[in-house]
């Protein structure tokens, strides 16, 4: 609610051509209806309890936390072809357990794409590393 109300002291702009307050107030306002649903749900239905965390179900998401963590440590010096390339592979491969027929051209594709929208669309410049 605090996003929604602050973003209204940005200007909205026009549909055809949106201002910068129009993104944050429009997402504030999914956010704030998905809440409402998601609470509006749990007060209906009476569950069991859960564990929050089963049996060793935190290693996936600590392991998710250090992957990310060192793909941010190894984007500057290896570069983001490289990094992308790699970090795709460890997580399909450790992570979510896809087969190695699956992992490479995935990992493939999805770094020439998103190296393809960052650089050539939108002129995002990205780190070189040492391919230079």
């Amino acid at each position: 609610m605090i996003t929604a109300w602050s973003s209204t002291s940005l200007s909205m702009g026009k549909s055809s051509r949106p201002g910068p307050g129009f993104l944050p107030f429009g997402l504030a306002i999914i956010l704030i209806a998905l809440s409402i649903a998601l609470i509006a749900k749990s007060w209906k239905k009476e569950e069991q309890s859960v564990p929050f965390w089963p049996e060793r179900g935190w290693v996936r998401p600590v392991l998710g936390v250090g992957v990310f963590l060192l793909y941010a440590l190894l984007l500057p010096p290896l570069g983001f072809v490289f990094t992308t390339f790699f970090f795709l592979i460890f997580w399909m491969w450790i992570i979510e357990r896809i087969r190695w027929v699956t992992i490479l051209p995935i990992s493939i594709g999805v770094t020439a794409v998103l190296f393809l929208i960052f650089s050539y669309f939108l002129e995002v410049p990205l780190p070189a590393g040492f391919l230079g």
